[in-house]
């Protein structure tokens, strides 16, 4: 549905970010994906309300009071009301949100397998190494 653009999660002693797209450091990563988090509990919310507002029946039946209530809501058979399209681009909204936590959340998972890979062969090379970053 979007382009789709590589990012990594880089180690803090790696030289370099990756190439060819954008790195965040673990801290950054793990910051956006509580701020992530955070705004999707605010769309679903608003989703929730757009569910509300779409259910909602005119308050008379009157033709400009149905008119009116059409244009927000719609007819329920096909035409659509402000608030449903509204609707539609939080659900577009949703759907980004979640894809890139989602990947934030692969690459963080990835960084800390390799962190437990790399612990476990400082251990072996040094049995006496217990927290990664102390050899010897």
């Amino acid at each position: 549905m979007w382009e789709d653009v590589e990012f990594s999660v880089f180690h803090p002693w790696e030289s370099q970010p990756r190439q060819g797209g954008f790195s965040l450091d673990a801290g950054a990563a793990k910051e956006i994906l509580q701020d992530l988090l955070e705004y999707q509990d605010r769309l679903l919310s608003m989703k929730r309300k757009v569910t509300a507002l779409c259910a909602m029946k005119p308050p008379s039946k009157d033709p400009s009071t149905t008119a009116m209530h059409v244009a927000m809501v719609g007819d329920g058979s096909g035409k659509q009301g402000a608030f449903s399209y509204g609707g539609g681009h939080i659900d577009l909204q949703l759907r980004y949100v979640e894809e890139l936590a989602e990947r934030i959340r692969k690459a963080l998972a990835a960084i800390g397998q390799n962190e437990q890979d790399q612990t476990k062969t400082v251990q072996n090379v040094n049995p006496g190494a217990h927290s990664p970053g102390k050899i010897g």
